[in-house]
């Protein structure tokens, strides 16, 4: 078939009108990939991306943040390093990151103190922090606590018997202290005469009443009531059968403390053989509660009730205990705990009211929060890691001193596996895909041309 001049020329100019095109393509996509990324996370824990929590932190940062990772170039930690921080860049330009080698600046590991390889020193407007792991966890809390202006401040109140937030018995809370402290809170213990006698400075304070065992004197209850009147804030722990003189709170919150001890017969469910572990599963649509990801246990609680319908208080039931528990006021045998059972006469049944949540706005720019628990042990040493204890109580200060941005910063838990593979295996893989396969290959086309030879 002959064709045209007049063909060829149209045929011509289709083909560069198409190799035009073509080129103008590949130059769009690669402009658009130089100013916007993409990124698919497919693991099963989403563990190459960080949470909306940190995400929403680093947006919103206001101030410069400067992270200093002490790794030589050649280290096995190094590419994760990187690509850590590369991830946290991604959401904010406040952010400096550099890597320095310590074998080349050892007079800036004096400085610091370094104390290891892919040691994390972050430095911003509230001093530094070194991180000793490449966490998203622990990285977060470091910049949080460097960025905050002021820091929020917690005062355990002292002298009427409480658990002691430095101490190390079961008891006690020295392991919520270490967690406070990591993620950029100031606390301290004070007596309520102390306490009041402060000047905060426009800080965002929280007086901490944790499970007090003796009475309070009518001074002292004065002086709550006034800091309560003022718009302080306040979290109270209160324990099941202990009177210590704090009616007059509780009228002045609209409450009311229910008595006996609740107990929960889905314990047993856990494995738990102690009734008196109360499960909590039921929580309200709340900040706090959204950032707990599983149950929580209370050891030994009782419950509240809310009184009146009329206040000014923006009141949410955070937690109830489960139907099929009550609240215990006949004789407890603790060598019989198994034995105990419902009395419909005497015991009050569930669900019941295990804490309360209020919120007042004082102005614009303020407002008061105050939780109320009937239970404390859920933050001493011995429960604190247990179910989901610790998020809760975590979630619960930032909520109390309004910094509802940080209330999440979770922990990721892998849960997809890593192949890690030595170096003689990865040999062995290699001579698989370049020899064997290809040889494999090889002999199978020989055979098949052997074959249709033949016949």
């Amino acid at each position: 078939m002959k064709m045209s001049k007049q063909f060829k020329f149209q045929h011509r100019l289709q083909q560069i009108i198409f190799y035009l095109l073509l080129l103008a393509v590949v130059i769009a996509v690669a402009v658009l990939s130089h100013r916007f990324t993409f990124q698919s996370d497919w693991t099963a824990n989403q563990r190459h991306t960080l949470s909306a929590a940190t995400s929403k932190l680093l947006q919103n940062l206001d101030s410069p943040v400067t992270i200093e990772v002490f790794i030589s170039p050649g280290h096995q930690y190094h590419s994760a390093a990187e690509s850590l921080l590369k991830r946290y860049q991604q959401y904010s330009s406040q952010l400096t990151v550099s890597f320095i080698d310590p074998v080349t600046q050892p007079q800036r590991v004096r400085e610091l103190a370094i104390q290891q390889q892919a040691e994390m020193v972050v430095s911003g407007q509230q001093g530094q922090q070194h991180v000793f792991d490449l966490s998203e966890q622990s990285l977060s809390n470091a910049i949080i606590k460097v960025s905050r202006r002021n820091l929020p401040e917690l005062i355990f109140i002292t002298g009427h018997d409480e658990r002691d937030i430095a101490g190390e018995t079961a008891y006690d809370m020295a392991q919520w202290q270490a967690q406070l402290l990591s993620t950029g809170f100031a606390v301290q213990s004070l007596s309520m005469t102390e306490a009041m006698q402060q000047q905060h400075n426009g800080k965002n304070v929280v007086l901490v009443i944790a499970s007090a065992q003796q009475t309070w004197p009518e001074s002292e209850v004065l002086q709550l009531q006034e800091w309560l009147q003022q718009g302080g804030n306040l979290l109270w722990f209160s324990e099941p059968d202990t009177d210590i003189g704090l009616s007059a709170i509780t009228e002045q919150l609209n409450l009311s403390r229910l008595p006996g001890t609740i107990v929960d017969p889905n314990a047993g469910k856990l494995g738990l053989e102690d009734p008196r572990f109360v499960i909590v599963t039921d929580y309200a649509n709340h900040p706090v509660t959204a950032a707990t990801s599983s149950v929580t246990l209370l050891p030994g609680a009782h419950a509240f009730q809310v009184q009146g319908a009329e206040t000014d208080w923006q009141i949410t039931k955070l937690m109830q205990s489960q139907s099929g528990s009550w609240s215990e006021l006949g004789d407890m045998n603790i060598a019989n705990l198994d034995t105990l059972a419902l009395d419909q006469d005497i015991d009050i049944t569930g669900p019941l009211l295990l804490s309360v949540l209020m919120e007042k706005r004082l102005s614009p720019d303020q407002q008061q929060r105050i939780a109320v628990f009937g239970d404390g042990d859920f933050v001493s040493n011995s429960y604190l890691g247990t179910a989901a204890n610790l998020e809760l109580a975590m979630a619960l200060v930032n909520w109390l001193v309004a910094d509802d941005d940080s209330i999440a910063i979770p922990v990721v838990k892998t849960q997809d596996s890593q192949l890690i593979l030595t170096d003689q295996q990865s040999l062995l893989i290699g001579i698989g895909f370049l020899v064997v396969l290809p040889l494999c290959i090889f002999v199978i086309g020989i055979s098949i041309w052997w074959i249709r030879k033949r016949r």
